[in-house]
C-alpha cells in the first residue's frame, strides 16, 4: 500500500553508447544493451507496486563521470514536479514486495554508506604499488577524508554508494555540491595522504555526498547492504535476502534468467 494523494517517481539512466570508461567497458555495455528490456520491466513493475511513476532517461550525457553528477541534479528536478524520488543505477535489479518510500523516512537523504576499511597488513602492502584506482571505495574515503582534515573534522572510512538514493523535497535540496568543489582542489593541493592515492583522486558524486553529509551533519539515512546488495567481483554470490541487487559486475543472467 501506498500513502493516497503522495506523487512519487522511480527513475534511471541507460546511454548505451556511454564513452569508454574503466568501470564501463565492452562486457559490461554489451550486458546492459542485452539485458535492457529486462530491466525495464523489472523496474516498472516494481513502481507500479509502490504507486509511483516511473521513467528511464535517455538523454544523458556520454561522459560516465558526468552521468554521476547528472542523477543528482536530475533528482532535484524532479522533486519539483513529484513529492517523493527514488534513483536506482540501471544495474539495479529489485527483489521484494516492500516499499522502499513506505520503509524509510525520506525527510532524510536515504543511502547504503559502506565501510572502506581495510587492514593494515593490507594497505601496507598495496601501498608499495601504484595499483590504486580512481573508483576503489578507500581512495574514495581518503579524498574525502582530506577534505574533512581541512576544517579539522573528524573523519570515518565511510562512503555512500549512490547507485540508490531515495529522497524528497526537502532531503534533495540537501544534495548542494557547490560547496564541494573548492574544498575538493584544495584538499588535492594539501592533504597528508600519499602520491600513489592522492594522484588518483577525481571530482566524485559519492565523495562529495559522504563529505556533505559528514561536513555539515546532514540528515540521513544509511539503508543497509539489503537494499543495496552489491555484486560484483569479489561478491559474486546472490541472496534470497536481498532487496535490491546491484550487478556492478553485470551479470545480469544470475538474477534475471
Amino acid at each position: 500500500m501506498y500513502e493516497s494523494g503522495v506523487k512519487r517517481i522511480i527513475f534511471s539512466i541507460y546511454r548505451e553508447d556511454v564513452d569508454q570508461h574503466t568501470s564501463a567497458p565492452l562486457y559490461k555495455r554489451s550486458q546492459f544493451k542485452k539485458y535492457k528490456e529486462q530491466i525495464v520491466a523489472n523496474h516498472k513493475a516494481y513502481a507500479k507496486m509502490c504507486g509511483a511513476d516511473y521513467e528511464l532517461f535517455t538523454n544523458v550525457e556520454s561522459n560516465y563521470d558526468i552521468i554521476q553528477f547528472q542523477k543528482i541534479s536530475m533528482i532535484k528536478k524532479l522533486v519539483q514536479k513529484y513529492d517523493e524520488v527514488l534513483y536506482l543505477d540501471f544495474d539495479v535489479i529489485t527483489n521484494t514486495h516492500l516499499s522502499f518510500f513506505e520503509h524509510f523516512d525520506l525527510n532524510t537523504i536515504c543511502v547504503y554508506n559502506i565501510d572502506t576499511t581495510i587492514p593494515d597488513e593490507v594497505r601496507g602492502y598495496r601501498m608499495k604499488d601504484d595499483n590504486w584506482h580512481p573508483m576503489d571505495m578507500y581512495v574514495k574515503a581518503c579524498c574525502k577524508n582530506a577534505m574533512l582534515l581541512l576544517d579539522d573534522i573528524d573523519h570515518s572510512d565511510l562512503v555512500i554508494n549512490t547507485g540508490v538514493i531515495g529522497v524528497n523535497k526537502k532531503s534533495a535540496h540537501l544534495m548542494d555540491f557547490s560547496k564541494c568543489f573548492g574544498v575538493y582542489h584544495k584538499a588535492k593541493e594539501d592533504n597528508l595522504y600519499p602520491i600513489e592515492i592522492s594522484n588518483k583522486w577525481k571530482p566524485n558524486n559519492e565523495v562529495y555526498l559522504t563529505y556533505m553529509i559528514e561536513r555539515y551533519n546532514l540528515p540521513y539515512t544509511n539503508i543497509g547492504l539489503q537494499w543495496n546488495f552489491i555484486l560484483d567481483d569479489s561478491h559474486r554470490e546472490i541472496s534470497s535476502a536481498a532487496y535490491f541487487y546491484h550487478v556492478v559486475n553485470k551479470d545480469f543472467g544470475l538474477i534475471l534468467e
